[in-house]
């Protein structure tokens, strides 16, 4: 992934997601889709490479501010925890998570 600066294009072999105040929000949109969490709700539709915004349907949105709910400070398994509480996934789900989807680095 990377966070493109202001005035920097692409051609559509890319995604974009998201448009930032500051850099910070930017690099917490980043953790967040790196997290089992984001990559399990994004497979339900996702069967391809292909990542239209619909594929996104089931991820639910972010607050990438420091004033969010879950605290982008922490790692990438401790946000998956945070979220996993955030929408109350009970232990079965989350067990599925956690052998189905591989960590991302």
């Amino acid at each position: 992934m990377v966070v493109a600066k202001p005035k920097q294009g692409h051609t559509q072999s890319f995604i974009s997601i998201g448009n930032f105040d500051n850099i910070n929000e930017a690099n917490n949109l980043v953790l967040y889709i790196k997290t089992k969490f984001c990559r399990a709700l994004l497979s339900v539709l996702r069967t391809t490479q292909d990542t239209t915004p619909y594929k996104w349907k089931y991820v639910p949105l972010q607050n990438f501010t420091d004033e969010s709910d879950i605290d982008w400070t922490k790692s990438i398994h401790d946000i998956d925890l945070q979220l996993y509480r955030k929408y109350g996934l009970d232990e079965k789900e989350i067990g599925f998570i956690e052998t189905h989807v591989k960590e991302m680095a």
